[in-house]
């Protein structure tokens, strides 16, 4: 795929942001959503932005999307033009990219050269995931990064993935991972965000904080409200055992509620099974790039998940004004003081609070969707990044 022709580095200008994540749309992941929204808000909040966007091979592209969908980068950033128009975001900055491999054992997409690689000077670079954008070996440390600060947005628990792989030696492996992961955070930013208490930062030995930079797209906002008719209960997220899915066939079979499961993944056969084998009223209805359309069916979000740092799905349904049951951890504190969240601690209690749902009607919104108004939250992100 040839070089974009929105390259930064000939304009001699100085940026005030630049956005660089480690995954875009099409691939609906948290840093893909996150990054378009900051980039788009900071832009629309008069910055002068650059959105810099991982740029994958034919090989790659059929490996994550089982197609090839872009031709060049002006194709995919067309696509993505078009895309953020439909998800209510604000206009598109100025867009580039960085060479990258999709990595289908790290589930990742991997730089194949370091991603600050000719940028322009910025006031603050905005780096998504930051340990993982420092992959690539040749990435420079901060004081040779042409930017007044560096922030790096930390939201992915990947200790947790790595020691929950059942590889030989994973739990050795995460420890590992975490170590390194440290060092590089040390290494390239000068501070720290945590999107939520489930990825705590102490252990930085730098300035590091929690902070409200997260929104809910608009459309979810529109979604009609539950009626004593809405009776459906539904999970949204990445079809893998990881994600809690043994306890929605659990929770399904005892209670005898259907739930309706949305997404894919690796394991999405063998949870198909194990439910028909229990004779638990489950369905998979695959992946679906507008959830906000089939939401008036559907009163309750079951999603038991505990490896999120925070979980956007969680975020969604409750600006949608839909009940949400979910465990009581640190990634979910955030949402635990909203009156339509719905904590448990075990099986049992999950099954409680599914009743509770299903039994009263939820609050209105009003809250949680002022909380979550990305424009709120794009204005935190520039006031930490350049105070």
């Amino acid at each position: 795929m040839p070089a974009s022709t929105h390259s930064p580095q000939t304009t001699g200008e100085t940026l005030d942001f630049a956005v660089i994540t480690t995954a875009a749309l099409p691939w609906r992941t948290g840093p893909a959503y996150l990054s378009l929204w900051h980039a788009c808000g900071l832009a629309a909040l008069g910055y002068r932005v650059l959105y810099r966007i991982p740029r994958l091979s034919p090989d790659s592209q059929r490996r994550l999307w089982g197609k090839v969908r872009f031709a060049d980068d002006a194709a995919h950033f067309a696509w993505l033009a078009e895309e953020a128009g439909r998800l209510g975001c604000p206009a598109l900055p100025r867009l580039a990219s960085y060479p990258g491999r999709y990595s289908a054992t790290l589930r990742s997409i991997v730089p194949l050269r370091p991603v600050v690689a000719g940028l322009p000077p910025c006031r603050a670079l905005i780096l998504e995931e930051p340990e993982h954008l420092a992959w690539h070996p040749a990435t420079p440390p901060r004081h040779r990064i042409a930017a007044g600060r560096v922030v790096g947005v930390v939201m992915t628990n990947y200790p947790h993935y790595v020691a929950a792989a059942g590889w030989p030696g994973a739990r050795l492996a995460a420890q590992v991972v975490e170590r390194g992961h440290r060092w590089l955070i040390r290494r390239h930013t000068d501070l720290a965000l945590s999107i939520s208490p489930a990825e705590g930062l102490e252990w930085l030995f730098r300035p590091q904080r929690e902070a409200r930079i997260t929104g809910v797209l608009s459309p979810y906002a529109t979604v009609p409200p539950v009626t004593a008719e809405t009776r459906g209960v539904y999970f949204l997220g990445r079809l893998v055992w990881d994600k809690g899915l043994d306890q929605v066939i659990e929770l399904a079979r005892r209670s005898a509620i259907p739930v309706d499961l949305y997404g894919d993944g690796p394991d999405a056969a063998a949870i198909e099974a194990r439910a028909r084998e229990v004779n638990a009223p489950i369905r998979l209805f695959g992946p679906h790039p507008s959830p906000w359309e089939w939401l008036p069916r559907y009163r309750a979000f079951l999603n038991p998940s505990r490896s999120e740092v925070l979980c956007t799905a969680t975020a969604d349904a409750l600006v949608a004004g839909r009940h949400v049951i979910l465990p009581d951890c640190p990634a979910n504190r955030p949402f635990l003081g909203y009156p339509n969240a719905h904590p448990f601690d075990d099986l049992e209690g999950a099954l409680r609070a599914l009743e509770r749902a299903m039994g009263e009607p939820p609050a209105e919104p009003t809250t949680i969707r002022h909380d979550f108004d990305w424009m709120n939250a794009c204005s935190n992100l520039a006031r930490i990044a350049l105070e």
